[in-house]
């Protein structure tokens, strides 16, 4: 029984991360009006009673699809420690590594459920208390591990959450086509003006 238990919580598993995937591929593909159900079910392999009984309404699979790219996410920011041999935060490598993340076209999704709520104001309401949360949870767990001083977490905190925002902000120049060659240019400029307010905390200036 014990046994028969766990097969049936593994498919109950892989049917969930079929649909998640499905969904935030069409969410990139197709935007988030036009993701509906029955093109998550027939990209997943599964049908829409299926689709339904892992996922009640749309709202609840967008969560679900919330969810997964936070863990995602999370993970990939904890995956690197960005500091040099000195001690120093290596902030090129750190806004490098944090575009990978937040410039990669898998996080449109994410805009696309921001965005694509906005009408919605109950379930937008659970969209924007959903991404707060997100943020309170990246920010601890990057402090603790580049920020040994507790007095100067704070003003760190407020740095890298405006790198964070910076960041998301230029990827969302992606819908406009440009050339690598632009966000280039401008993640290097980032990464000396963060550089920079680094090195004036540092000094106390």
């Amino acid at each position: 029984m014990a046994q028969a238990r766990r097969r049936q919580i593994d498919r109950t598993t892989e049917t969930q991360t079929l649909l998640l995937r499905a969904a935030a591929e069409l969410l990139q593909e197709v935007g988030f009006s036009g993701t509906t159900t029955a093109l998550i079910a027939r990209r997943a392999g599964v049908t829409t009673g299926a689709l339904h009984h892992h996922f009640a309404t749309k709202d609840d699979l967008m969560l679900g699809v919330l969810d997964r790219m936070t863990e995602r996410v999370l993970h990939r920011i904890e995956q690197q420690d960005h500091v040099t041999p000195d001690g120093r935060i290596d902030v090129p490598s750190l806004v490098a590594h944090l575009w990978e993340i937040y410039g990669d076209p898998g996080y449109w999704a994410i805009w696309e459920i921001i965005i694509g709520t906005r009408a919605d104001a109950a379930f937008h309401g659970k969209v924007v208390a959903h991404r707060q949360e997100t943020m309170r949870r990246v920010l601890p767990s990057w402090l603790e591990r580049h920020v040994l001083s507790e007095a100067r977490r704070p003003d760190l905190a407020a740095l890298f959450e405006f790198l964070l925002i910076a960041i998301r902000g230029l990827s969302l120049e992606r819908f406009l086509d440009k050339e690598a060659a632009y966000f280039d240019r401008n993640l290097a400029l980032l990464a000396e003006l963060v550089d920079r307010k680094l090195a004036n905390l540092a000094g106390g200036t």
